[in-house]
């Protein structure tokens, strides 16, 4: 009589055996050796393959690393205690990392993981490579332990990995020496992280934007560098600390991606109620600049000349005694407070003097009591007498 226990036994092997859904997701090994470093510094956990991340790196904030005890007369796992619900051991931290046989969140705990030395052997989801040929995201794996490269070797020989090192250490990212160790490599690799003529862009600074662009190699170009229009509206205007007059008032332009106020230049001061020169004082420029002394017509039809007043030009009415179109008013005449200094600017101030009968105004310098003008008028009055 034949036995049914063979064929029973199989079947419960086979329903033990992880349910194989899909291959492993394909990646680059730049997200293997991302996943594995977000795993440094949880804890050691002894049939573990659980932790949380932040892009590349533990998320230990919101995510407690767990402790693991050496039990009382112990030298190591298993004989250990692990508190706290993440952490990883060897092959648990390697399967995750790998996402073999396939993609389970790294937070997933209690899933299907491989022991060991399951990567000491040609497998479906892996294959056997040389330690000489060994690159950044293979395994490396003895009966008892197995690692994550992420790097090369240093001047003694010593690999760059990432391990489930034991109890006493936790997850960590060290060079060791892989001695009696053999290669593993994952399937589904890729060198491609793009495909060719993608574009992404991001926001930078404050108010920019850079791009990049996927090569016919199917990597990423360089970002370009981070730039942004500059605001317009109410949103432009901005004060520049320190200055004064046109200067303090600023406009917003967008520098490498940051928002910088912008400072005017000073200009000529004009009659217009602005401090456009930046001195601290509206409408302080020469006459010529600021249009005063102009021969004009008054509202009321009288002779007059251009002043600036409360940053506007009107015209003023003279008192001069001759009635002569260049006659420019004295401050009295004008009712000027400003005591003789016709052009605000401490010094000497050019005037028309009308000489009658000639028809013609003559700017001469007057001095304060107007002194300097007497040698010329004596000269000027015999001509005039000559003329008549």
């Amino acid at each position: 009589m034949r036995t049914a226990f063979p064929p029973l036994l199989a079947l419960l092997a086979l329903a033990a055996a992880p349910a194989l859904r899909a291959d492993p997701p394909v990646e680059t090994p730049d997200d293997i050796v991302c996943r594995g470093f977000s795993a440094v510094g949880f804890s050691y956990a002894w049939g573990g393959e659980c932790w949380c991340r932040d892009g590349c790196n533990p998320d230990l904030a919101s995510c407690n690393a767990g402790t693991c005890t050496i039990n009382p007369g112990g030298t190591g796992c298993p004989d250990c205690t692990h508190s706290g619900r993440y952490g990883a051991d060897c092959s648990g931290f390697v399967t995750k990392a790998w996402q073999v046989p396939n993609p389970v969140a790294v937070e997933a705990c209690d899933v299907f993981r491989y022991v060991a030395d399951d990567f000491t052997s040609d497998n479906r989801y892996w294959d056997p490579v040389p330690m000489s040929s060994l690159q950044p995201a293979d395994a490396a794996a003895t009966s008892s332990h197995v690692v994550l490269i992420v790097g090369g070797r240093d001047g003694s020989g010593a690999w760059d990995i990432v391990e489930a090192r034991g109890c006493a250490y936790g997850i960590v990212h060290r060079y060791r020496s892989l001695s009696g160790f053999v290669g593993a490599r994952r399937i589904n690799l890729t060198s491609c992280v793009c495909s060719a003529g993608d574009t992404q862009t991001e926001a930078c600074g404050d108010c920019g934007s850079r791009r990049r662009e996927c090569r016919d190699d199917c990597r990423w170009s360089a970002w370009s560098e981070c730039d942004g229009p500059d605001p317009t509206g109410p949103d432009a205007a901005c004060t520049v600390e320190g200055a004064v007059g046109e200067c303090a008032v600023g406009r917003r332009v967008c520098v490498a991606g940051w928002l910088t106020c912008h400072a005017p230049s000073a200009t000529t001061e004009i009659c217009d109620g602005l401090d456009n020169d930046c001195d601290g004082v509206a409408d302080n420029g020469t006459p010529a600049a600021l249009g005063e002394g102009y021969p004009c017509t008054t509202g009321d039809g009288g002779p007059g000349v251009s002043d600036c007043v409360d940053g506007a030009l009107v015209c003023v009415p003279h008192n001069g005694s001759d009635g002569g179109p260049g006659d420019v008013p004295t401050p009295d005449d004008a009712g000027d407070p400003r005591d003789g200094d016709v052009s605000r600017d401490g010094g000497p101030d050019v005037i028309y003097v009308y000489i009658e009968g000639d028809g013609c105004g003559c700017r001469v310098p007057a001095g304060s009591g107007g002194s300097a003008l007497l040698p010329l008028l004596a000269l000027l009055a015999p001509l005039a007498r000559r003329r008549r």
